[in-house]
């Protein structure tokens, strides 16, 4: 669960000019939906998601992945003998990330995923249906901005609200990291937040008085294009998604093209 654009940006003069909460909610479900169209053309996703994932592999020393942020560590499991257990865990100097520039945790704008693993040396990844399982981080890439706000109040794992330092930096819609936790705001009473805990594969977890916030950041194109998608949905002008290539705004997709990843078969 996650948007790439807040309700606070979407109500700005400089996008739809709204005024008051009343309109908070349907603002930030539409730009939930705009921000999955926006993975959906792009056949890629660019939010952070925890989660292992299982692979075919054909024997070669090269595994291909989705786009991938992290493995983590002991995250690299085959299975030898084909009963789907994943016996061996690679250690981490078995493997390599590649492409090797891409830096996917650097937090510029030339950060992008690897997409592939390299066994070193003379190993090769067991051949067979469900060999290989990876845990990691998966996504386009990692950027996180720390926040002003800290936590005023403990936060215990049951809690669906936290209290802030003040409200500053976060705004609706925003995905946070507190810790390892990912908690998406969906709504904001004052310096009061409510949130979604636990969101995107993370675990949740308690945090102190006085902890740190992070704010997730995502590529400028993408922000601007759910923006503009968003728009379009609240707005139902006079292009709809029926009349649009491919259900996205022409300027959307411009914004978009240097990010997507075409498919085998695709156009």
């Amino acid at each position: 669960m996650n948007a790439y654009a807040t309700v606070e940006t979407l109500k700005s003069a400089a996008v739809l000019d709204i005024r008051g909460a009343a309109s908070d909610g349907r603002l930030r479900t539409l730009a939930e939906a705009a921000s999955r169209l926006v993975d959906g053309w792009c056949n890629r996703h660019f939010y952070e998601l925890s989660a292992a994932r299982i692979f075919d592999s054909d024997g070669s020393p090269t595994l291909r992945t989705p786009d991938l942020i992290s493995v983590d560590a002991g995250g690299l499991r085959t299975d030898e003998d084909g009963d789907r257990r994943f016996e061996t865990v690679w250690a981490d100097a078995d493997f390599l990330l590649h492409p090797a520039s891409a830096d996917p945790t650097g937090g510029h704008d030339s950060s992008r995923p690897h997409t592939a693993l390299l066994a070193d040396g003379a190993r090769r990844f067991p051949a067979g249906r469900r060999s290989v399982e990876i845990a990691g981080k998966w996504g386009y890439f990692r950027r996180l901005r720390k926040a002003s706000e800290t936590l005023a109040a403990r936060v215990s794992p049951g809690d669906s609200e936290i209290r802030l330092s003040e409200r500053a930096d976060v705004e609706i819609g925003n995905t946070l990291l507190i810790g390892s936790e990912r908690l998406y705001a969906v709504g904001a009473d004052g310096d009061s937040l409510r949130v979604v805990r636990a969101v995107n594969g993370s675990a949740a977890a308690s945090h102190a008085t006085g902890a740190e916030i992070r704010i997730y950041q995502y590529p400028a194109p993408v922000m601007e294009a759910t923006i503009l998608e968003t728009a379009r949905l609240w707005r139902r002008g006079a292009r709809s998604a029926s009349e649009t290539p491919n259900g996205m705004d022409a300027d959307a997709r411009r914004l978009l093209a240097a990010y997507r990843k075409l498919l085998a078969g695709a156009a």
